[in-house]
């Protein structure tokens, strides 16, 4: 009974599709005046601070960006002006198979044990896991791991005229994690930044 039940747990894991990381860095920054995904937080562009939370949990990290340089850790917006929407669908269309673990680049307060929090609480047989800040009414899309059956699902939403992540999830099955707002606080404007700056300087 032993080998049976191991071997059906192994054919399960075997289904389970593998994680990458996307780090969000493409917006168009209209509130903050300059590129929010190189802003200096902890000593390097938050770009980067991102990929690694993503990369110390082992996940194949992408840069979702408009244009791809030869950099071939980015991936480039296939699906245009449809902002973090066409930015999850390209990465879906470069790897149908895998599960995406969608990380914007404005919300400085993440970390990594939101990161494995989120790795730990994944339902694969939902189509996604998403947080949600206890005080907030909605799931955060951008913090968010969608599984391969979201892609369709997002296409589908698509050839209906929307293009809003939060809304496809709202609507779908989704597993929530909640934790404290204050960590997926998006920074947003130069005095955000400031305040956030400040705030992280003395958390070290």
């Amino acid at each position: 009974m032993d080998k049976i039940t191991n071997h059906i747990h192994n054919l399960i894991q075997e289904k389970i599709a593998s994680v990458k990381g996307l780090v969000l860095v493409g917006g168009k920054s209209t509130r903050m005046g300059r590129d929010k995904s190189e802003l200096n937080y902890f000593g390097k562009p938050q770009k980067e601070v991102a990929r690694e939370l993503l990369e110390n949990s082992n996940l194949e990290t992408y840069y979702s960006v408009k244009n791809a340089s030869e950099n071939s850790q980015e991936i480039s917006d296939k699906f245009l002006n449809l902002g973090p929407f066409g930015g999850i669908c390209s990465a879906f269309q470069k790897d149908p198979n895998a599960a995406w673990f969608v990380l914007a680049a404005d919300v400085p307060f993440v970390n990594d044990e939101i990161i494995q929090l989120l790795l730990k609480h994944r339902n694969p047989s939902k189509v996604a896991t998403a947080v949600k800040g206890v005080g907030k009414e909605f799931v955060e899309p951008l913090i968010t791991i969608y599984e391969p059956k979201a892609y369709p699902i997002l296409l589908q939403y698509l050839a209906q005229g929307y293009s809003c992540p939060r809304k496809m999830l709202i609507n779908s099955n989704v597993e929530i994690v909640e934790i404290a707002d204050d960590f997926i606080r998006n920074i947003n404007t130069p005095e955000e930044f400031e305040v956030a700056k400040k705030e992280i300087q003395e958390l070290k």
